[in-house]
């Protein structure tokens, strides 16, 4: 039976002794959509994945899974689940192939993507290694092809690509966008903010403890503060004082222009304005996640 909302958390709160893990969150996770959890450190990303996956029980709240109630007397419901933990700790003295095999005996489905996995994230050659003899990078892909070998509906994922080179991180994207398009449901969380921008279809995020806003990533584009720099042979102050007037935030020093704008006041015609200041030299960097939160945070405050 498919259901409209593949999860469903209504007023999960967890405390740590006094501390606040996660407090009041309610969200639904539309079937077949991939959606981000974005936060900074801290902000309560792990603590509810961690509820979600029955490895920490909540102070008060509800989680259902495909229309299922996660509680420890639902043991079986995480066998339908692919998961990567954002701490990923595997049993250093297997081989790579014998936790495989354990993680499959584990789950709902056979593992029949399995070597197609395998293949794609070129794990061939360590299989017979001790999980202990690999590195960071070799661990977070065993983690990966265990969570996606059986072919899982609803996959949970807290920071999914951490400690991979940026051409693994391009295959995650196209797993998951593939996965998407199969149908699957995916929530993952990420403090990489072009990450979430490329494969998200909503966003929910959260700051101390607390949901503050789910966005459409479409919205979300229009919110994020892109910084540009440039360096100017002959800098026309009066021609950039009239530029800096319309903009988010400018900044000059000497020759140096550092501008940070929004999508929508287009990042085309301001990149415009600058060449033809005839730089030596500009830079347009991917948008910075400490940027968007600091500005998107003050605006909901």
């Amino acid at each position: 039976m498919t259901h409209e909302n593949a999860i469903v958390i209504s007023e999960l709160t967890k405390y740590y002794g006094p501390t606040r893990g996660i407090e009041g969150l309610t969200l639904k996770v539309r079937s077949g959509e991939i959606f981000g959890f974005l936060g900074p450190n801290g902000a309560g990303k792990t603590t509810t994945i961690r509820c979600m996956m029955n490895t920490l029980l909540p102070t008060n709240g509800e989680i259902r899974i495909s229309g299922e109630k996660v509680t420890r007397q639902n043991p079986r419901l995480r066998e339908k689940i692919g998961y990567v933990p954002g701490e990923l700790s595997l049993p250093e003295y297997y081989t790579v192939n014998e936790f495989l095999n354990y993680i499959e005996a584990m789950r709902a489905k056979p593992a029949l993507r399995r070597q197609e996995i395998v293949d794609r994230f070129d794990l061939n050659s360590n299989l017979k290694k001790k999980i202990g003899e690999l590195s960071k990078g070799n661990k977070q892909k065993v983690g990966i092809v265990s969570a996606f070998m059986n072919d899982p509906d609803i996959l949970i994922m807290d920071e999914p690509t951490a400690g991979l080179d940026p051409l693994l991180q391009q295959e995650v994207y196209k797993l998951l966008l593939e996965s998407k398009k199969e149908g699957k449901t995916l929530f993952m969380s990420s403090h990489n903010l072009e990450e979430v921008q490329r494969v998200c279809d909503r966003v929910g995020i959260v700051k101390d403890g607390f949901l503050i806003s789910i966005e459409d990533i479409d919205n979300l584009n229009k919110d994020v503060p892109r910084i540009v720099e440039a360096r100017l042979r002959s800098p026309d102050e009066k021609q950039l004082r009239e530029f800096g007037e319309r903009l988010l935030e400018f900044r000059q020093s000497d020759n140096y222009v550092r501008i940070l704008i929004r999508m929508e006041d287009s990042i085309k015609d301001n990149i415009g304005k600058l060449l033809a200041m005839d730089p030596e030299e500009l830079v347009y960097p991917p948008a910075s996640l400490e940027e968007f939160f600091l500005q998107f945070y003050e605006g909901k405050s």
